[in-house]
């Protein structure tokens, strides 16, 4: 009872508290149940905390060591050193110390401190063990060797392609100044040129060189067969015009026909 009427008693009086109480000193009061949030947004902290520009935590230097370092380079190999004489024997040592009544491992240990048994190596047995690179070199390497890494920033700037069509052309330059150096053009005829060019060579002959001239074709029976109707006076139609025979012309020749004139040598006498 004596609980109860203490809480009853206490509500007026918060009640008449918060009635009184303006936001803004709420705020300010550093109670987290009194401050007031706006709608959308967080309740403001009743701590006292730094600027908004200051950056929490603690900076860490950067490693030497990033991504770029460990996937763009290989460490190599380095084999293990190979026992030498100064190399202890453990199993002859572990059964000098048991067969000397060492039971544990403490006693062990100090059973090794104060004897040093090293290691023999095995001699060789049946025949020599054949020698490879690494027994002469220790640092020998075996395997094939990877290719070099792709240079990304030529790929990206396009720098193979540019070398590329640098070199075609400079080739393609070198080409044509050799064809015009050492070559001909040669022109490629067609059917029908080189036909016209052989019948212009042939009438060119026979221009040259005319044959006599062929007797038309008659039947044996009618060779010796001469005209039977011979006027007095009138050897020709009279209205026949007086045609004259011109002399023959030249047949014309395609220019590319033309043989060109030999040159003659001329003796010195």
């Amino acid at each position: 009872k004596t609980g109860t009427a203490c809480v009853c008693a206490a509500l007026p009086l918060v009640g008449s508290a918060s009635s009184t109480m303006s936001e803004a000193y709420c705020n300010k009061s550093g109670n987290a149940v009194l401050v007031k949030d706006d709608i959308g947004k967080a309740k403001p902290s009743i701590y006292d905390l730094p600027t908004e520009g200051f950056t929490y935590g603690r900076s860490e230097p950067a490693d030497a060591e990033g991504a770029r370092e460990v996937t763009m380079f290989w460490a190599s190999h380095v084999p293990r050193p190979k026992p030498g004489p100064d190399c202890q024997d453990f199993r002859k040592l572990n059964r000098t110390a048991a067969k000397c009544g060492v039971r544990n491992a403490r006693d062990l240990a100090e059973f090794r401190k104060h004897t040093d048994i090293k290691l023999v190596p095995p001699g060789p047995m049946g025949v020599l063990p054949k020698v490879i690179p690494s027994d002469v070199i220790p640092s020998f390497a075996y395997g094939s060797k990877s290719r070099p890494s792709t240079p990304i920033t030529h790929v990206i700037g396009n720098q193979y392609a540019t070398e590329s069509e640098e070199a075609l052309a400079v080739h393609y330059r070198e080409l044509e100044e050799y064809q015009a150096k050492h070559e001909k053009r040669i022109v490629k005829l067609t059917k029908m040129s080189k036909d016209r060019i052989h019948d212009a060579r042939i009438r060119m002959k026979e221009w040259r060189n005319p044959s006599a001239p062929k007797e038309p074709f008659k039947l044996t029976k009618f060779k010796k067969v001469t005209s039977k109707l011979k006027l007095p006076g009138l050897h020709q139609s009279a209205s026949a015009p007086s045609l004259q025979r011109l002399p023959a012309e030249p047949p014309q020749v395609p220019q590319e026909a033309v043989p060109e004139p030999e040159a003659k040598e001329v003796s010195e006498e």
